[in-house]
């Protein structure tokens, strides 16, 4: 089952992305560092929330899977202290974490949300993800034989030199991995990001003009697909996707169904 919203709490451990994929403003936001919070004062702060009777927690970190010691040390002091959270976080699929997984799973780690983004490695390349799609394969195969209850797969359509073959094929990618959940997001320009800059450089962005604009490439960049195409790959996309689930894995797919609507009614 997917995180609780019942007595729901989140908490940044830590800040930043030292990576520099094109599309994304962290490493601007942070200077490009990673600066965290110590296991012990991350564990001071769960222990008052488990005082306080919450049953989920989610690390809203860029990237907590960064440091695999500090990870382990986070996870055997959830272990000692008999914690009942669920918690859930978020990171890259060439992680150095990966092989935390098992004690990740040990302590009660429900959720695991991976920066997938595309199924072709020459959309991976033009955003500078520096990750293949076997690592992408592996982190997920990983995170699922030991026992991460929900992998979710964070995917981006309409990119530059992308091609509706390309979205199609995204969806295809999701389809054969082993994640339980995915979101497929229109790809925007943010001010301060290698993209915005890179528009900037080519005449479709005005810096001191358009600074507080958000704009989808496909309506700014003539080597994106036309946001009418890209919506219509998005649909044929989600068919292919669903239809693929539901042959293959029926019974996985309606229990989630179910516990989005049990959550959804908790919420309400």
């Amino acid at each position: 089952a997917v995180l609780s919203l019942d007595r729901f709490c989140t908490i940044q451990t830590s800040r930043g992305c030292p990576y520099k994929c094109v599309y994304c403003d962290v490493p601007m936001l942070a200077d490009g560092k990673w600066r965290y919070r110590s296991p012990e004062h991350v564990l001071g702060e769960m222990q008052q929330l488990n005082d306080q009777g919450y049953s989920s927690i989610y690390f809203t970190d860029d990237h907590f899977l960064l440091n695999r010691k500090r990870i382990n040390k986070i996870c055997e002091g959830i272990i000692k202290r008999k914690f009942e959270f669920r918690w859930g976080c978020e990171g890259r699929v060439d992680s150095a974490a990966v092989d935390q997984f098992p004690i990740m799973a040990e302590s009660n780690c429900n959720f695991l949300a991976f920066g997938v983004e595309a199924g072709t490695q020459k959309v991976l390349d033009r955003l500078k993800k520096n990750q293949s799609l076997d690592q992408i394969k592996n982190a997920v195969n990983e995170a699922k034989r030991h026992g991460i209850g929900t992998a979710h797969g964070f995917f981006l359509i309409g990119s530059p030199d992308e091609t509706e073959a390309d979205i199609l094929q995204s969806f295809r990618f999701a389809a054969r991995l082993k994640l339980d959940t995915f979101g497929f997001n229109r790809l925007c320009a943010y001010r301060g990001t290698p993209l915005w800059q890179e528009y900037v450089d080519r005449g479709i962005i005005e810096d001191e003009r358009d600074w507080y604009k958000l704009f989808k490439c496909s309506d700014i960049d003539p080597t994106v697909l036309p946001s009418k195409v890209v919506n219509r790959a998005r649909q044929k996309g989600y068919l292919i996707l669903f239809a693929h689930r539901i042959i293959m894995r029926p019974i996985q797919t309606f229990k989630l169904l179910r516990t989005f609507s049990r959550n959804m009614n908790t919420s309400t």
